[in-house]
């Protein structure tokens, strides 16, 4: 029998995996503190990820400064936070974002990132489900904070290696000891580490309609998750209206205070279809301008539940979408009051749009439900560890500092502040370690990829197509028991076709290979928890159960170790 090729081994003290803002905060905190640092991405450093990604004009920092001038605390903004949360966050974890936001904004300001001014003032408005006017305005979203901080890492020198696939973590008695990858070539590499960050991002790819690049696949969740890791909160994801044609574009809420016009493809108004009779179109498309996201808390769900059952029942364009026009709507009255959140953003709105060939003054343009972010995720203390000792998580990946909705502006300062706290106890727990011996890790990870036969003749492109299209009729917006038992179903038929019957070729297509059997996984857990909630709370809405539910005030934590993969806690009691 020929001996197996040798796998590269590397070793550092703290590894962290992906490069958006929560990453690179935890590398510059982990190197601060005198560790060694290696960051991983699948794809280019400073140049990937979700941080990366503009989806809107503007991107939204939440910080209690009382910048609006209208009595705001961090006592306030954790009050929104909760009332937000529905009892679904774990409040300990929430009070940590509203008092340590400040710092959060102070250390991006020193390292060169810019937020807008009113005059001598910050520019800030009122973010979804906010109180108070809190969200501070950084332009061209959060590409600025990966500019800043991602320079920063590479004045330092800390180590990167790009094009790296993280496969699966290395997890022995309950300890995170590294994780096995691919190369760019498809090479075997496994890194050991005294502690693993992840900083992955979300699964918004499980959807046809997401506001996320094509690399954010739910790596981390899945890979959490057959590690051992308890994630919760998966049933809870932002899901919104976007733009969809001529551009794709988070569709900030201050606009609909306008009272824009929605048409099928047929010209056709609809949302008045889908009201009870006792709402007008007026108040519930007034109701929208409090948050982006869908929520089944208010009267503002009918406008996304109105749009998905339209596009679902065939009367969308081509693309899956409706259109919006701002022609004969009351713009002209809400631009004349300053006070109005719109009159204050519309110049960068307006600008932005024309910029992309969309004329708000007179054109239409073309609008869906998509994606966004998931509130749930690996969950995780205050020191941003889970469950299995040296493996920390922090922004989308992580859970718990949100719950059933999430204050618009709180995921990227979220990504600060416990960014910041993974690195300094990963960095802590990596001083105090030397490396144990790994001597079954290669045969380990050899069998691993062997799992997959890679020969077969199924088409990994037409699979993830058909897996995305069931996840936005099934579990984007309208949920059913039987949609997600269906969607479910497909999920693990799905994985099991990529293991033994993909075509897999090229080292590209094994790396959709293992990305797509992670959605798979990914969209097991959404639905295994969305099944378990049989109520609607927040993001999370049950056509067949639409009421809340006070009785289901735990939250769905997914756990291997449980006979069902999945049990029922309070997160301030793990």
């Amino acid at each position: 029998m020929p001996t197996p090729e040798p796998i590269e081994t590397l070793s550092t003290d703290v590894l962290i995996v992906g490069s958006g803002a929560a990453a690179l905060r935890a590398a510059l905190e982990a190197h601060d503190q005198g560790a060694e640092v290696l960051v991983v991405i699948k794809g280019e450093f400073r140049r990937s990820g979700a941080t990366f990604h503009s989806v809107a004009e503007v991107g939204a920092f939440n910080v209690p400064d009382d910048a609006g001038h209208m009595g705001d605390s961090p006592d306030v903004f954790l009050h929104d936070i909760l009332v937000a949360a529905q009892g679904m966050s774990d409040p300990r974890l929430s009070a940590i974002v509203a008092n340590e936001a400040a710092d959060a904004m102070r250390y991006l300001e020193d390292y060169g990132v810019s937020f807008e001014r009113n005059g001598a003032n910050y520019l800030v408005f009122r973010a979804c489900f906010s109180s108070r006017p809190r969200a501070h305005v950084i332009k061209n979203h959060f590409k600025p904070i990966v500019s800043a901080l991602g320079r920063e890492a590479s004045r330092r020198g800390i180590k990167v290696r790009d094009q790296l696939m993280v496969v699966d973590l290395i997890v022995r008695g309950g300890e995170c000891l590294g994780v096995y990858a691919l190369d760019h070539e498809g090479k075997p590499v496994i890194i050991r580490s005294k502690a693993v960050i992840l900083t992955t991002g979300g699964a918004s790819q499980l959807f046809e309609k997401n506001l996320y690049p094509n690399d954010i696949t739910g790596d981390g969740y899945a890979m959490a998750r057959r590690g051992g890791a308890w994630l919760a909160n998966m049933e809870f994801m932002q899901a919104g209206v976007s733009t969809a044609a001529p551009f794709v574009n988070l569709f900030g809420n201050y606009l609909w205070d306008a009272l824009p016009n929605l048409t099928d493809r047929n010209g056709v108004r609809f949302i008045e279809q889908y009201l009870p009779p006792e709402l007008s179109l007026r108040e519930v498309i007034a109701a929208k301008e409090r948050h982006f996201p869908f929520s089944s808390s208010d009267i503002s769900r009918y406008i996304e539940i109105a749009i998905q059952k339209t596009i679902n029942a065939g009367r969308g364009t081509d693309l899956g979408a409706v259109y919006m026009d701002f022609i004969d709507c009351r713009l002209p009255e809400v631009l004349a009051d300053k006070s109005r959140s719109i009159a204050q953003m519309w110049p960068l709105t307006y600008q932005w749009y024309l910029e992309r060939g969309v004329d708000l003054y007179r054109d239409r343009f073309q609008i869906t439900c998509s994606a966004h972010a998931v509130n749930g995720g690996i969950y995780i203390d205050a020191d941003a560890q889970s469950n299995i000792k040296g493996l920390f998580a922090a922004g989308e990946v992580a859970a718990g500092p949100h719950g059933a909705d999430r204050l618009g502006g709180n995921m990227a300062m979220t990504c600060q502040v416990f960014g910041r706290r993974a690195g300094k106890a990963a960095a802590a727990r990596a001083a105090a370690l030397s490396h144990p011996p790994l001597a079954d890790a290669a045969d380990e990870f050899r069998g691993t990829l062997a799992s997959y036969r890679r020969t077969g003749a199924a088409n990994l492109a037409v699979l993830r197509d058909t897996l995305k299209r069931a996840a936005n009729r099934n579990l984007l917006v309208v949920r059913h028991g039987a949609g997600l038992e269906s969607f479910a179903a497909l999920c693990d038929e799905t994985r099991e076709t990529v293991f033994t019957e993909a075509a897999i070729a090229a080292p590209a297509d094994f790396v959709a290979a293992l990305e797509l059997v992670n959605l798979c996984e990914v969209g097991s857990m959404m639905a295994a928890a969305a099944l378990a909630r049989t109520e609607s709370r927040g993001s999370h809405y049950r056509e067949d159960f639409p009421a809340s539910d006070d009785a289901q005030l735990t939250n769905v934590i997914i756990d291997t170790s449980c006979p069902q993969g999945l049990r029922r806690a309070r997160l301030d009691t793990l």
